[in-house]
C-alpha cells in the first residue's frame, strides 16, 4: 500500500492519478472514470463540510448497489465525518433504530428508498439532511476546504452487525483497520488495474466494503453494478464486463452450478452423455478440465474469469469440488465485521478444500481452551481489530480481551497452520454425557447429497423423556426432483420425497457415533429466511427447537 494512503477517503488516489480516464465505476448508462470518480467525492465532500458538519458526525448512506453509493460513502469518510452504512432490506423499524443509534446527522439515500426514510425521519431529531442519491451529480459547487488532521486510528465506519433490532451492536472500524486489512489481502485476493469486476454482496457488508469496493479502487480496477441480482440481469452485466474477478457469496457459486447442471438435465441424451463424459476425463485429467468446460463458462459469463472468491459464509465441499471440476479457480475467506473482515484467505496454489485458509499477513490466531481434537474458539489479534461496539462497553469487555478478539467460532489449526471451521459457540450441542455436537459438521454431510439443497440440525428436547435428540431441518432440491420425475415419467409424492430424504439420512449417521446420530427430520417446502449475506438465520430455529 502506498505510505501516502493514509485516509479510508483517499484509497482511490493512486489509481486517479495512474489511471485518470479508465473506467472505475459503470451501472448501465452512468460511469465514472477514475478522474471523474475523483471530482465527485471532493464534490460530495465540501458540500458536507458546507452544511456545518464536524469531524466525527455520523452521515449514513442507504440504497442499492451503484457508483452513487460508492460517491456517497467515499464523500463522507473523506469530509472526516463516519460513515453509517445502512442494509436497504431492513424495516423501517430496523431503519429507525440504526439512525438512532448511531446519532447520524443525515443520510444520502438511494431514490428508490426515500419513502423508507420518510417514514422514520419524524422520530429522528438528529436527521437534519436527506439528500438523494440522484441528485450527487448536480450538487452546487462549494469552496474546496482541506480537511486536516484526521487520525488514522478514529472512527472512520460504523456497521451494524445483521439481525438488526434493541440488541444489535454497531462494530466501531477506524481508517487503520480497514487500510491494514487491505494490506493484508492485497496480493492474497490478486487485482489489477486490467481487472473488471460485477458487484454482487451488498456494498453495506464489510466483505464487500474491503474486498469488492474498496481492494479494486486501490489497485485501478473497474466495478460493474447490475440493475438487479435477477439471473438475466446479473448475466448480462458479466458478459458485458468479461468480468475476470469475481467475489460473491457460496450460495451465488451454488446456484451456478444447479444451472449447469439443470441445463444438462433438459438437453437432448448425447449432450448428458458427453458432459458426464468429458466430467469423468476432467476429474481425472486435470489439466483438461480448462479446455473442455471453456463453453459452459463462457455461457455463464464467466470466460474471461480468472478468479474467484468465496466469502460470507461457508463455502460447502460440493460446491468446490463442482467448480474445481469446471476449471473455475476459487478461493475462499474467513473474518467477521469485527475484524474489517478478513482473518484467513485460501492459497490458490495450495488450496484445502475444508479449509478457511491461512491467517493473512499481520493477523495472529489462536485456538482458545482446546479440547482433546484441538478443537476450542478461534481468537484472533491484529491491526485490523475493532476499535469495539459503540456504546457498548459490556458487550465489548465480552469480546476483547488483552488485545484478543474472541471470534465465537469453533475450529482447529493443522500443523501448515490451515484454519478449519467446525462451528458457532453458540449452536454447538452438548449431550447429556458432556459429549459436543458440532451441527455445522453434520450439515455439510447431509449437503453433499444432490436432492438436498439446505439443512439445518438443531436440538429438540423430547417433551416426555426430556432428553435431547438431533433433527434436521431439510429443504429439498425440488427442482431436481422434478427433473427426476419428469425424465422417469413417473410423480413423486410426498411420501416418495420423505423416503429419499430418509435415505440421505440414513447414509450419513452410518458413518456417526450413536451420540451425534441423527434421530428425527423436518421437510420443509421453502427455503430458510437468510441474511442478507445468504446466511441461514439458525437462532430462529434453534429457539423454537429448545422450547420443552
Amino acid at each position: 500500500m502506498s505510505k501516502d494512503i493514509k485516509y479510508l477517503g483517499e484509497v482511490f488516489e493512486r489509481a486517479a492519478e495512474d489511471f485518470g480516464d479508465k473506467l472505475a465505476l459503470k451501472k448501465e448508462d452512468t460511469q465514472y472514470t477514475y478522474r471523474q470518480l475523483k471530482a465527485a467525492v471532493i464534490k460530495v465532500k465540501n458540500y458536507l463540510l458546507s452544511l456545518g458538519l464536524k469531524k466525527g458526525d455520523k452521515f449514513a448512506v442507504f440504497g442499492e448497489n451503484r457508483p452513487e453509493w460508492a460517491i456517497g460513502y467515499l464523500g463522507i469518510v473523506r469530509a472526516g465525518l463516519v460513515v453509517v452504512p445502512v442494509d436497504r432490506l431492513l424495516s423501517e423499524a430496523e431503519i429507525l433504530h440504526i439512525l438512532r443509534e448511531s446519532d447520524a446527522k443525515g443520510v444520502i439515500s438511494s431514490e428508490n428508498y426515500l419513502d423508507k426514510i420518510e417514514a422514520v425521519q419524524h422520530e429522528l431529531r438528529t436527521i437534519k439532511h436527506v439528500i438523494p442519491m440522484n441528485t450527487l451529480h448536480k450538487l452546487p459547487e462549494k469552496k474546496d476546504v482541506p480537511v486536516e488532521g484526521i487520525d488514522p486510528d478514529s472512527l472512520a465506519v460504523l456497521l451494524f452487525t445483521s439481525g438488526t433490532t434493541g440488541t444489535s451492536k454497531a462494530v466501531m472500524l477506524s481508517h487503520n483497520n480497514i487500510l491494514e486489512n487491505l494490506k493484508s489481502v492485497d496480493g492474497l485476493i490478486e487485482v489489477t488495474e486490467k481487472d473488471t469486476l460485477v458487484s454482487i454482496i451488498p456494498m453495506h457488508h464489510t466483505f464487500e466494503g474491503t474486498a469488492g469496493f474498496v481492494l479494486p479502487l486501490y489497485k485501478g480496477a473497474a466495478i460493474y453494478y447490475p440493475p438487479s441480482l435477477k439471473p438475466k440481469d446479473l448475466l448480462a452485466t458479466m458478459k458485458e464486463a468479461q468480468v475476470t474477478c469475481l467475489i460473491a457469496v457460496p450460495l451465488l457459486f451454488e446456484k451456478f452450478l444447479g444451472a449447469v447442471h439443470r441445463k444438462v438435465a433438459a438437453a437432448p441424451l448425447p449432450t448428458k452423455v458427453l458432459f458426464g463424459a468429458i466430467s469423468g476425463i476432467g476429474s481425472v485429467v486435470t489439466f483438461l478440465r480448462k479446455p473442455l468446460f471453456a463453453r459452459v463458462r463462457k455461457e455463464m459469463g464467466l470466460g474471461n474469469l480468472r478468479i474467484a472468491c468465496a466469502g460470507g459464509a461457508a463455502l460447502t465441499e460440493k460446491v468446490a469440488k463442482g467448480l474445481k471440476l469446471l476449471a473455475i479457480p476459487i478461493i475462499q475467506g474467513y473474518g467477521l465485521t469485527e475484524t474489517a473482515p478478513v482473518i484467513s484467505v485460501s492459497p490458490l496454489e495450495k488450496p484445502k478444500v475444508a479449509s478457511v485458509g491461512v491467517t493473512v499477513p499481520g493477523v495472529e490466531v489462536k485456538i482458545h481452551n482446546p479440547d482433546e481434537n484441538g478443537i476450542g474458539e478461534i481468537i484472533v489479534r491484529g491491526p485490523n481489530i475493532m476499535l469495539g461496539y459503540y456504546k457498548n462497553q459490556k458487550a465489548t469487555d465480552e469480546i476483547l480481551k488483552d488485545g484478543w478478539l474472541y471470534t465465537g467460532d469453533l475450529g482447529w489449526l493443522d500443523d501448515e497452520g490451515y484454519i478449519y471451521i467446525t462451528g458457532r459457540k453458540k449452536s454447538l450441542i452438548v449431550t447429556q454425557t458432556g459429549k459436543n455436537i458440532y451441527p455445522e459438521e453434520l450439515e455439510e454431510k447431509i449437503i453433499k447429497s444432490q436432492w438436498v439443497s439446505e439443512v439445518l440440525a438443531i436440538p429438540r428436547i423430547d417433551p416426555e423423556t426430556k432428553k435431547e435428540r438431533i433433527c434436521a431441518l431439510v429443504f429439498p432440491d425440488y427442482e431436481l426432483l422434478e427433473q427426476y420425475s419428469i425424465a422417469r415419467d413417473i410423480t413423486l409424492s410426498e411420501d416418495d420425497v420423505n423416503s429419499i430424504i430418509k435415505d440421505v439420512i440414513h447414509e450419513v449417521n452410518e458413518d456417526l457415533p450413536d451420540y451425534k446420530k441423527i434421530t428425527e427430520f423436518e421437510i420443509r417446502e421453502e427455503e430458510f429466511p437468510k441474511t442478507t449475506t445468504k446466511k441461514i438465520k439458525r437462532h430462529l430455529f434453534i429457539e423454537k427447537g429448545m422450547r420443552v
